[in-house]
């Protein structure tokens, strides 16, 4: 979202862009995004994802984009312009709405960062890989054969970036993309890959019938079954060191220091206050009753013991 665009202009620019795949959307679809997977960027195209939270980071890079944009056009002598959402001419969902393009059709795009990590040497084409797909997306929307990538890192370096386009992996992205808009289109989800996705995608349904495991599928039972082994007796040996610190504190004292440094305290707490629905439940039937609402089901993984 550029940095111009009014607070009301907001969330017409998320409609907009749940009618196609954006630059931003295409390292998810690949798999290189740190932050995102297909399955995230799936249900924002429906329209059944949480809208992301603003945070400090992404507030101070949309204040900081005009005035990156300026330094990049008094490095370069170059005018920028702001197209507004584009659409590729052919692949009509492949969207981008770009920071910038030049008048010698170059285009641009500013970023701020933390740190110099994944960065390269200034004048070069070594960004990080979800920026560099990033980029690689928008000069397939726009068939323009460069782009510039101008950051700005920790506050005070100011680089730039020359990134050419790369038509094989343009061609690439398209098919990804292409396939991954079919199932948007289609309502099929993409396949989970974190805990919490498996959880949302088949943890609220009920399932019968036994399924036969691929052979990754039992090596992964091992795994799990072997990882809780460990976990067991790695949580018996810290409740080991809990004892003895607190043996070492007793009574004698509430904070345990080694050569001036506090290692540990062990302090009493406030008595919680817990509500006793039980009791409740027996004095105040109906209204038990009334602001009782049953949850939501979901299933359980446990794990049969398949050492033998």
């Amino acid at each position: 979202m550029n940095a111009q665009m009014k607070p009301d202009e907001r969330g017409e620019w998320l409609e907009a862009r749940r009618h196609g795949i954006g630059g931003s959307d295409a390292p998810a679809i690949v798999g290189v995004s740190p932050w995102r997977t297909p399955l995230d960027v799936y249900v924002d195209k429906i329209g059944e994802g949480l809208e992301l939270e603003d945070n400090p980071a992404m507030a101070w890079g949309r204040a900081l984009e005009p005035v990156i944009r300026q330094a990049y056009s008094d490095r370069t002598g170059r005018a920028v312009r702001l197209p507004g959402m584009l659409a590729h001419p052919k692949h009509e969902w492949m969207l981008g709405n770009l920071d910038g393009i030049t008048d010698d059709q170059r285009v641009l795009e500013i970023k701020t960062a933390r740190t110099a990590q994944g960065w390269g040497e200034e004048g070069s084409d070594m960004i990080p890989l979800p920026y560099l797909i990033q980029v690689q997306h928008y000069m397939a929307v726009t068939a323009f054969p460069v782009a510039d990538v101008a950051v700005l890192i920790g506050g005070s370096d100011f680089r730039l970036y020359e990134v050419p386009a790369d038509a094989d992996l343009q061609a690439q992205l398209i098919d990804a993309e292409a396939e991954f808009w079919k199932r948007v289109e289609a309502r099929e989800p993409p396949e989970p890959i974190t805990l919490a996705e498996a959880k949302t995608r088949f943890g609220r349904s009920s399932a019968a019938g036994e399924v036969e495991a691929s052979p990754a599928v039992f090596t992964m039972a091992l795994a799990l079954q072997g990882f809780a082994a460990e976990i067991k007796a790695l949580e018996g040996k810290a409740d080991e060191c809990r004892a003895a610190l607190m043996k070492a504190l007793g009574e004698k004292g509430d904070t345990l220091t080694h050569k001036g440094r506090v290692l540990a305290t062990w302090k009493l707490a406030k008595a919680p206050q817990r509500f006793d629905t039980k009791a409740f439940a027996e004095a105040h039937p109906d209204l038990h009753a009334q602001f009782t609402h049953p949850g939501e089901p979901s299933r359980r993984l446990l794990l049969k013991d398949i050492s033998q």
